[in-house]
């Protein structure tokens, strides 16, 4: 018995309906919720990106609701779920996202100014810092030492430096050293190597050099003992649900050059935004994969 292979070519009409159907299935959110990582005071957060948040209400002629995170795997979590429409993540956290939603895209990040410890451009560091007067001299010194990481989803405060220390000293992070503790941003990491609470602390470099810049930390009071390489920095990302009308909008305002954000630049030490792309986090995405 013979059968006849049919194959259905659709028509002008039929794609716009097809077209039709597949649009009304995206979410045009209303209002958009956006969300920040906790890498320092959310308060603090909020007030430096109020420019952004109103550019944005203005273009996308809606409001813009903050949510507020607690962590970085909250935020992962309210994209995953559709609670959260926009937000910025570490890598380690983006990786940990577009692990679980390959929908998730990352179009933005922070082009920064040069600092002490960070060079201009979109990238930063994993520093290991101690305090200058405690004595420590090298990893080897810290065997057994109170350590503090930021969050265990954290690039520069937990997934590198775990990396590494498991190649330096050929046995795990969380072995090597003493007491393992975690902060919850960088600054409050950063914090309690001042304080004496840890003896060390895995932050990044922009946020040592932001501490510096405001005065929170004398030059003389710590020093690095390890650094990674060039990281790319923090992503801004949408969830691949939402309208393309809308992604449009978000993009154009990031990149639209607009004067309002300018004291924003200001403030964050800044130049603008730098458009990226999921091959910018590759790397991070196979380190986050392999530790699974």
């Amino acid at each position: 018995m013979n059968t006849t292979r049919r194959n259905f070519l659709l028509g002008p009409c039929a794609l716009f309906f097809l077209e039709s159907a597949l649009a009304a299935d995206c979410v045009d959110a209303k209002p958009l919720r956006f969300a920040l990582i906790p890498k320092k005071n959310t308060e603090t957060q909020l007030i430096e990106y109020r420019p952004l948040i109103e550019v944005l209400e203005k273009i996308l002629e809606r409001r813009v609701v903050i949510v507020h995170a607690t962590s970085y795997g909250a935020v992962v979590e309210g994209l995953l779920a559709g609670s959260i429409d926009l937000a910025e993540l570490g890598p380690a956290s983006y990786a940990q996202a577009k692990a679980q939603d390959t929908h998730i895209t990352a179009f933005a990040s922070f082009s920064q100014l040069s600092g002490p410890h960070t060079k201009s451009g979109s990238h930063y560091r994993s520093l290991l810092i101690v305090r200058r007067d405690k004595g420590f001299d090298s990893i080897a010194s810290l065997r057994n030492a109170r350590v503090s990481l930021v969050d265990p989803a954290s690039t520069s405060g937990y997934l590198l430096p775990r990396q590494a220390i498991t190649q330096l000293t050929q046995i795990p992070l969380e072995r090597y050293f003493g007491r393992i503790t975690f902060a919850g941003s960088h600054d409050r990491a950063i914090q309690t190597v001042q304080k004496g609470i840890v003896d060390a602390a895995f932050v990044s470099s922009n946020r040592l050099d932001e501490a510096l810049r405001r005065n929170t930390l004398r030059p003389d009071e710590v020093k690095i003992l390890w650094e990674s390489s060039p990281i790319s920095y923090d992503p801004f990302v949408y969830r691949g649900q939402l309208c393309q009308p809308l992604i449009d909008k978000i993009k154009q305002a990031f990149f639209l050059n607009n004067a309002n954000l300018q004291a924003m630049f200001r403030s964050l030490n800044m130049e603008g935004f730098a458009r990226v792309s999921d091959d910018n986090y590759r790397e991070i995405r196979e380190i986050y994969a392999a530790r699974l």
